[in-house]
């Protein structure tokens, strides 16, 4: 009789922990793998894009809160105007070679090359000014918040 008691109560335990094992497993998320190959990346051009540049979303959307990382197209010969951010700009380059400069105005002896593979922080309120002066080049911008741009030069 201890036996079979025992065995109930051992039975009874086992199924409540399975329940509750199946519960808390159906309760919770899947977790899985996102990945974004060079042939899904989405491009688009924002209106406020008036230069050929173009802007794929890869996670989040930066003109919302959260977290967010983007790519940018810039055409060969593309100039963009020196502006700032108000926050700071996480920039790694992933094809060509982008050239930047520091500065209220575009500059071409202030241009600096960086290739692919580089990582630049540009921090918030710093003026600065792009090119693509030897090809395309894909950059990816990320950060928390709503991007913005203040153009200095009009």
């Amino acid at each position: 009789m201890k036996k079979k008691l025992l065995a109930i109560i051992a039975f009874v335990i086992a199924l409540t922990s399975i329940t509750l094992a199946t519960a808390v497993a159906l309760d919770t998320p899947q977790k899985t793998i996102v990945a974004v190959t060079p042939q899904d990346v989405r491009w688009f051009t924002p209106p406020y894009y008036t230069d050929g540049r173009q802007r794929a979303q890869l996670f989040g959307d930066s003109s919302k809160d959260g977290p967010w990382i983007d790519r940018v197209k810039i055409p060969p010969g593309a100039r963009v105007r020196a502006h700032t951010h108000p926050q700071d700009e996480f920039v790694t380059v992933i094809e060509g070679t982008w050239y930047l400069g520091e500065g209220e105005t575009f500059n071409v002896a202030r241009l600096k090359p960086y290739p692919a593979g580089s990582f630049i922080i540009i921090p918030a309120g710093v003026p600065h000014f792009v090119t693509a002066k030897d090809g395309t080049v894909i950059v990816q911008l990320s950060g928390t918040g709503k991007f913005g741009t203040d153009y200095l030069e009009k």
